[in-house]
């Protein structure tokens, strides 16, 4: 799992000059073109940046004929060569899963020379974005499409263990508390519950994991439920993907004051689905990660600069802490 990559001065350059270069239509229908349809013949295409990050960015690229038709690809560009890992994890996964259902949008090309993925463009509501009556069970269905992907029986990369997450999220509490002293009254005693909770987790197979599962990721088009972005893949815990995603609801229901009352009802939505088509997945081990999240989130809040981190995170670290402490058989200490 590709879980923090630093591109070098020169790559962030580099990226940044193809990204000028793509955003004119010549060169995107370039790398298009074997993708393209035999009897569409592209006149003209239109690209616009759809999101930038120091170590990719993804171009839409609405491609047009003289008879007025029209066909939208995304392009998404790397600043090195990991985009063919992805590719390959996208031709695993589609060689096991079934078209036209809800499942994760796969790449249908790698161009090497651009290091991009060509990927067909999806239009729909991010499931993030919905609030209403339809929430519920587009969460189960969302629950049940990260199930079918844990169960596929493809091993992407050696698995990354409890103890490699633990590593990781004890590097981001320490950069927090280098930048932000203030926080290490917060930040200690969930370092010392999530080392405590580490060692009693149950045994676990790993599987295929999305890596970055949140409700951001899931596309609703009004009939399929599409998951989004690879770019985090690896080979785990499945518990780890399910605690990620309740995590993120959790923070989400935190700060929004604009939800529903009844918001919170949501994560027993996707939790209970989830396990109950996943029931060798330990429970205990769904609230370690969700525990182990919400603390690295605390970090993600102060290094974006949110305005209210310093009223956000003490509520954080309450949910963090609430669910360490599910994650601990009955009987330890807590």
């Amino acid at each position: 799992m590709r879980i923090r990559f630093k591109p070098t001065p020169a790559q962030r350059a580099a990226l940044r000059a193809q990204l000028a270069r793509l955003e004119q239509p010549g060169p995107a229908l370039e790398i298009l073109g074997p993708t393209l349809p035999a009897d569409l013949q592209p006149t003209d295409a239109a690209c616009s940046l759809q999101s930038a990050h120091a170590d990719r960015f993804v171009l839409r690229v609405l491609v047009r004929t003289h008879t007025g038709q029209e066909r939208a690809y995304a392009l998404k560009v790397y600043a090195d060569d990991f985009g063919e890992q992805v590719w390959a994890h996208s031709r695993a996964l589609a060689a096991r899963l079934q078209p036209n259902h809800d499942g994760p949008c796969l790449p249908t090309r790698y161009v090497s020379s651009e290091r991009a993925l060509v990927l067909p463009w999806v239009d729909g509501t991010f499931l993030s974005e919905i609030v209403d009556d339809r929430k519920p069970e587009l969460l189960r269905r969302a629950a049940r499409l990260a199930a079918n992907l844990h169960r596929l029986p493809v091993v992407p990369e050696p698995a990354t263990t409890a103890q490699m997450f633990v590593a990781e999220t004890q590097g981001r509490c320490d950069r927090l508390q280098h930048r932000w002293p203030e926080t290490t009254v917060l930040i200690e005693p969930l370092l010392v519950g999530i080392q405590d909770a580490a060692p009693l987790l149950d045994p676990s197979e790993p599987a295929p994991v999305h890596g970055d599962l949140a409700a951001g990721q899931f596309l609703w088009t009004g009939d399929r439920l599409v998951l989004l972005d690879l770019d985090m893949f690896g080979y785990a815990d499945p518990a780890y993907d399910a605690g990620h995603f309740l995590a993120q609801l959790e923070r989400r229901c935190l700060w929004d004051r604009t939800l529903p009352a009844h918001a919170d009802d949501w994560l027993a939505c996707f939790r209970d689905a989830y396990l109950s088509a996943m029931p060798k997945v330990s429970p205990r081990n769904v609230s370690f990660y969700q525990g182990l999240t919400l603390v690295r989130k605390i970090y993600t809040i102060y290094r974006k600069q949110t305005a209210d981190s310093a009223q956000l995170a003490p509520q954080l670290a309450a949910r963090a802490r609430a669910a360490l402490e599910d994650a601990v058989p009955s009987g330890q200490p807590r």
